[in-house]
């Protein structure tokens, strides 16, 4: 997917059924490798992330298997210890979760590149902070070089932000070292505390995810296991804001609503109505809605995944009414998709880490997605925008939505993919 063509203007309503989390999944993925045999993981997402995970995988020795029914069976017998090629770590972020599993499974482990969205500096100084503590040594030159000759030792480590990464490179790592890891100031997000699930079902013994201080209790043998991924809170969030932005109602399902009650806050307070259920959620405002002032934070507050498309709704003039803003406090390079909203008339201005909106109409664009979210919301205003407009770069939604172009067209998108 390259190119998208929006005819947009048209109310969204209907059913999206939500896949698996691409943020779970792909720490799990890197956390099969510890097990030294089988994995089956359902629910699986098919995005370029996953796919490109899998592929540094099989670069490494693994053996994958695709089942119909979506399941993929991961062989992690073979996995060898060796540096995979750059073209394939410097794709996607979560390459960096080889780090911890290697160095458990191996004593060692090396990582030359590791990409992603282009944030600005996206340090991994509290990942190898941690690993030292636990006794690996970190050997300079080009990328990472960890060595563990004596093994891991569990330790009592306190991360200096909640980091998702540090702190699941550290379970990772900490579930072969000797004694108990305590990782205090912990990432508590729903995809970190599915990759403790997964250790657990594996035979990690794993107490407190989910909590700011998680510990390990290491040297347990991990086998293979079988693994449902827990659903895409961020695509989920994406297509309720797709039917708010055009005056439709759109209803997600296979969802966990708890996971989402940041964006139900945020939604209720600009005037959103919002029903959900069990395993499903829908969200409306036939008449249109108020700005807020927002901000984002580790879980439980609101993503900053969320960041681009909820500033993409503050935007919509004829929806939106009053001033709106948006204070990222995760990734302070974050709003590079401003551009392209101004670039359709929007009212958005930038300081520092704070976008300010005043609602205005908006009209149809030729734009270039810059990153995965940033074009999730460029997508939004251009569904909400009477016109043909095109979003070029569009292989930066495929990297974490799976067939948006089908979903869309479900629930009344005229779209073209290309």
């Amino acid at each position: 997917m390259n190119r998208v063509i929006v005819s947009g203007g048209t109310p969204l309503t209907g059913e999206v059924r939500i896949g698996g989390s691409k943020n779970a999944a792909l720490p799990i993925l890197f956390g099969g490798i510890l097990t030294g045999e089988c994995c089956t993981f359902s629910d699986l997402p098919r995005v370029s992330d996953v796919l490109r995970a899998l592929e540094i995988l099989r670069f490494l020795g693994a053996r994958i298997r695709f089942f119909e029914n979506k399941d993929v069976s991961v062989d992690y017998r073979g996995i060898r210890p060796v540096l995979p090629p750059a073209r394939l770590t410097g794709t996607i972020r979560g390459s960096t979760y080889l780090l911890g599993a290697m160095l458990a499974r191996f004593g060692e482990a090396r990582l030359g590149e590791a990409g992603g969205c282009d944030f600005g500096g996206r340090p991994i100084d509290q990942h190898l902070a941690g690993f030292s503590a636990l006794g690996a040594e970190v050997i300079a030159g080009d990328g990472v070089y960890l060595r563990a000759a004596n093994g891991l030792t569990g330790c009592d480590f306190t991360l200096k932000m909640p980091s998702v990464g540090a702190t699941a490179n550290l379970m990772l790592a900490a579930c072969t070292a000797q004694g108990e890891t305590v990782i205090r100031n912990a990432a508590a997000e729903p995809h970190v505390v599915a990759l403790g699930e997964f250790l657990r079902e594996a035979g990690a013994q794993i107490e407190g995810i989910g909590t700011e201080t998680v510990r390990v209790f290491g040297g347990s043998h991990l086998h293979g296991a079988s693994h449902r991924l827990l659903p895409d809170m961020i695509e989920a969030g994406t297509y309720l804001c797709a039917g708010v932005a055009t005056g439709g109602e759109v209803t997600v399902t296979e969802v966990r609503p708890a996971h989402l009650a940041a964006l139900t806050d945020a939604f209720e307070e600009m005037g959103i109505r919002v029903k959900s259920g069990t395993d499903w959620m829908a969200a409306s405002a036939p008449h249109g809605y108020r700005n807020i002032s927002m901000q984002t934070a580790p879980y439980p507050g609101f993503p900053t995944d969320l960041h681009p498309q909820l500033v993409s709704l503050f935007a919509l003039g004829g929806r939106a009414t009053g001033e709106g803003r948006l204070r990222e406090c995760i990734w302070q390079g974050r709003f590079r998709y401003a551009e392209g909203l101004r670039r359709m008339g929007a009212d958005v201005t930038v300081s520092e880490n704070t976008a300010t909106v005043h609602p205005c109409l908006l009209h149809r664009a030729a734009l270039r997605s810059p990153d995965l979210r940033g074009g999730a919301a460029l997508l939004l205003a251009m569904l909400a925008t009477r016109g043909e407009s095109e979003l070029t770069n569009a292989c930066t939604l495929a990297r974490g939505y799976e067939h948006p172009g089908e979903k869309l067209s479900r629930i009344g998108a005229r779209v073209r993919v290309y």
